[in-house]
């Protein structure tokens, strides 16, 4: 059977078309087709309707007029997770360090560490003002921006403009380590 080249089926428009949408299903593969994914401030159709994604349950509510997905309050469970950040030799008494303390989202949280004769201290190493860091300067936890000064012990304001002491994680010492316990 001969190939007619002036049949639509054989038209270099028809060939274009063909191996465009080949490429967009090899890239999409079948997600293409899979039900829009589930997630806060989305639009939904049912009121009250509930689904759950990767352990997280979402609700259908009304908000200001429309239907959108909603968290379901209560069922997030809350991870604590204890993390050794240093070997008990590297701190000495009176030292102060900044560490990175990975996170369970995945991230990490900059912590400032300092032992003293009453223990170790472990504070955000944010400053509670314009959230910039903290860094160790003379006997005191000064703000690198607008120069706001902490008490390395207890994360207490000595000098402004910050209000609010550093923000206070755990710190534990075991088995020749130093532990920071975060709340994620």
């Amino acid at each position: 059977m001969p190939i007619d080249p002036k049949s639509p089926k054989n038209s270099r428009r028809a060939f274009i078309a063909t191996t465009a949408a080949a490429f967009v299903w090899l890239f999409t593969g079948s997600r293409a087709a899979a039900a829009p994914s589930v997630s806060a401030g989305a639009p939904c159709k049912v009121k009250g309707r509930e689904r759950t994604v990767d352990g997280v349950t979402f609700v259908c509510r009304n908000a200001k007029g429309k239907l959108v997905w909603r968290r379901k309050p209560g069922n997030a469970a809350e991870k604590i997770v204890a993390v050794r950040v240093l070997e008990s030799a590297e701190l000495g008494i009176g030292e102060t360090k900044v560490v990175n303390v990975p996170t369970t989202a995945g991230g990490t949280a900059g912590v400032v560490l300092t032992r003293t004769d009453a223990g170790i201290t472990a504070l955000k190493v944010n400053c509670t003002h314009a959230g910039f860091p903290v860094a160790r300067v003379g006997n005191v936890l000064q703000c690198e921006l607008h120069g706001s000064q902490f008490e390395p012990g207890t994360g207490a304001v000595v000098t402004g403009p910050a209000t609010r002491p550093l923000m206070r994680y755990d710190a534990s010492e075991a088995s020749g380590g130093i532990y920071v316990t975060l709340n994620a």
